[in-house]
């Protein structure tokens, strides 16, 4: 269900008891999404390229060390961030363009359908961060449910199935990043060629890369609670949290 290791004594059953801090999901996202695309995308003219790449990289990673502390756990949204910002920091600072620039914008989703998918080999589905988690589901209920019909083996096959779907979702996003910008990205990197093409792939990319998508994922979870509802028994009301 979880993919937890069970307590091994007493005191941890207690200390499992203990509810565990939730985290604001609006306050991590402008953290680890929101301040540092804006700070990427518009203040590299005013700091430089290099300084730009670490008054960035530094926001998801204070919050990173602030939720450690506060919740005792890696914060899968700042590590996912980190990972892109490095990326992207990366190919900024040597200023690559043409090929290369189509190889950056395929290798931060590719990366993150890897990290998907390795997820679950290691026990920590990111599917339990963004999808499955007491924000959206009724936690407890599902997985008494799942005790009572003896069903955690189906619904580990399932947590399988989703990550597929989204990874498969992030590796699609890469190659056709990849074809747009080989496409449309022609130009020396740092003329006004160069800038208008980055805007053109810019509106394209939501076109071409963002609608498949988001189409993707809204399919996996649609299969996730339609699956949900067969092993569970329980209606979709009952499954996703209302209040």
């Amino acid at each position: 269900m979880r993919f937890t290791f069970p307590p091994h004594n007493s005191q941890e059953i207690n200390a499992k008891k203990v509810p565990k801090p939730k985290e604001n999901l609006f306050i991590s996202i402008i953290f680890n999404v929101i301040i540092p695309f804006f700070i990427l995308n518009k203040m590299s003219s005013t700091f430089g390229a290099v300084n730009t790449f670490f008054i960035a990289l530094a926001f998801p990673l204070i919050y990173a060390v602030y939720d450690l502390v506060r919740r005792k756990q890696l914060n899968p949204i700042s590590i996912l961030a980190i990972v892109s910002i490095v990326i992207k920091g990366i190919f900024v600072i040597y200023k690559v363009d043409g090929f290369w620039f189509a190889v950056k914008e395929a290798a931060i989703p590719s990366v993150l359908g890897i990290i998907t998918i390795v997820s679950v080999w290691i026990g920590r589905p990111l599917i339990n961060y963004f999808i499955y988690n007491e924000n959206i589901f009724n936690i407890e209920l599902l997985e008494s449910k799942l005790k009572e019909n003896n069903s955690e083996s189906s619904f580990k096959k399932l947590i399988w199935q989703v990550t597929f779907i989204l990874g498969f979702a992030f590796f699609l996003g890469g190659i056709l990043n990849f074809f747009l910008a080989l496409n449309i990205i022609v130009s020396p990197a740092g003329t006004e060629s160069f800038n208008k093409e980055i805007a053109e792939m810019t509106w394209k990319g939501y076109l071409v890369v963002a609608l498949p998508k988001t189409l993707i994922t809204i399919f996996g979870l649609w299969w996730f609670i339609k699956r949900l509802k067969v092993i569970t028994g329980l209606e979709v009301s009952k499954i996703l949290k209302t209040e």
